[in-house]
């Protein structure tokens, strides 16, 4: 005895198994997303091995002169009788003016299949302080210079000169590179000191010369009321960030010319004053790859939705298994992507990996899966999925308005397929 289901009936079951497919399709796209961020990872690692050595991020900072002078104060004592005590406060001086030059030579070190800019800058910070109003009590013999660094021993040089007359520094380990301007990320920062005499009637200058190993970036904190800060490098792809953009700048092939016009309006500097240039690749490869695997299961769906439309326009059976078996060439795209372009650029490997996958699918469909479509219609569905891949890419280009461009094709992509099943008789079995 054979039994027949009702064409609405195996429409029904059929969708029910695609859609179990897409869900299934969850699992090896959640492995591959491990995968990306494990490589991630590891490269994070291998950064970290060669900043730890060579140096890490770059803070450049003027002089700030602190005089220590007493006050007297009434308090309560444990007795409750009131008493007057002397206090030691530190009055806080920032310069009047500065001019700093800041001159890198990047060059690529390697740790296995990963590589890591650095740099060495040169850095010439001259200024002055305007005569000096002292407090009452100040303590001017017991004056001293704050000069904030993050990593002290990634300098090879460092000379102070006040008022045309080298001083000594002394490096201290603090969380705070300054008094009330504090350390920027999470590194431990260190301060130096030098004892200092002060011009009590005329200004005050100084020029600091210094010699340091970097990575990632250098961020310079503009202390002065008026600031001038150039940054010149053979490193062709900065980014520019902080509470400051470049006044002018020059981006090519031969590296970057930034300068800065300052006016320091504020009373307290803070660790958000700055500015930051980044030596960083201008494309986190990893990052682009996990952003595409977030459009695998939409993909996956509109590929399935677009064989199940042939299918019943057709009424020509594919199987689930030969679903899977696409699906899961999609989602091998992206381990192809990925361990592609860690040894090419990012654009070649996922022109590679998209060519492979077409190729891949496009064959299964000719020779198996929708073996009764003619040349066009074959070459109609690679060009389909020639869109599909180039859109992606694009999408990846365009991170700010890639939700709206998704749309957009979303919508177009269903209204197509709407196209090709509307006359689909799904309840009429004789159709």
């Amino acid at each position: 005895m054979s039994f027949k289901l009702s064409k609405s009936v195996a429409y029904t079951l059929k969708a029910g198994g695609i859609a179990a497919l897409i869900l299934l399709m969850l699992i090896p796209q959640a492995f591959v997303a491990e995968t990306i961020e494990g490589r991630d990872y590891y490269k994070q690692e291998a950064v970290s091995k060669i900043t730890g050595s060579w140096g890490g991020y770059v803070l450049a900072t003027p002089p700030v002169l602190f005089v220590p002078y007493n006050v007297k104060e009434i308090v309560t004592n444990d007795k409750g009788k009131k008493e007057i005590v002397e206090k030691t406060l530190y009055a806080k001086y920032f310069p009047s003016e500065l001019d700093a030059r800041i001159e890198t030579k990047t060059q690529i070190r390697y740790i296995g299949i990963f590589n890591v800019p650095v740099f060495t800058a040169d850095i010439t910070i001259s200024g002055a302080f305007d005569q000096i109003a002292l407090v009452e009590g100040a303590r001017l013999s017991e004056a001293f210079i704050e000069i904030g660094v993050v990593d002290i021993k990634s300098y090879s040089q460092f000379d102070l000169l006040w008022n045309d007359r080298g001083l000594s520094v002394e490096a201290k380990t603090t969380r705070a590179a300054l008094k009330g301007f504090e350390c920027v990320y999470s590194y431990d920062c260190s301060s130096l000191f030098a004892s200092t005499d002060i011009n009590k009637n005329s200004p005050n200058s100084f020029k600091i010369k210094a010699k340091v190993k970097g990575s990632n970036a250098i961020s310079f904190a503009p202390l002065a009321g008026v600031n001038k800060i150039n940054i010149v490098s053979d490193w062709r792809d900065p980014s520019f960030t902080g509470s400051y953009l470049p006044d002018e700048k020059i981006v090519g092939n031969d590296g970057f010319d930034a300068t800065w016009n300052i006016t320091n309006v504020v009373s307290n500097p803070s660790e958000s004053s700055r500015l930051l240039a980044y030596f960083i690749s201008p494309i986190n490869d990893y990052r682009n790859a996990e952003r595409a695997t977030k459009y695998c299961i939409l993909f996956i769906v509109l590929t399935f939705a677009l064989f199940f439309a042939f299918e019943a326009a057709s009424k020509k059976p594919i199987h689930l298994i030969q679903y899977l078996l696409v699906g899961f060439a999609m989602v091998i795209f992206y381990l192809l992507l990925v361990s592609i372009s860690e040894f090419i650029d990012f654009a070649f490997a996922y022109l590679i990996a998209a060519f492979a996958t077409i190729a891949l699918i496009t064959s299964y469909i000719k020779f198996g899966a929708l073996k009764y479509l003619n040349a066009k219609q074959v070459g109609g569905v690679a060009l389909s999925f020639v869109f599909l891949y180039g859109f992606l890419y694009v999408l990846l280009q365009l991170e700010d308005m890639a939700l709206l461009y998704g749309s957009i094709v979303v919508f177009i992509a269903l209204a197509i397929i709407m196209y090709i099943t509307r006359n689909i008789g799904w309840y009429d079995e004789k159709n």
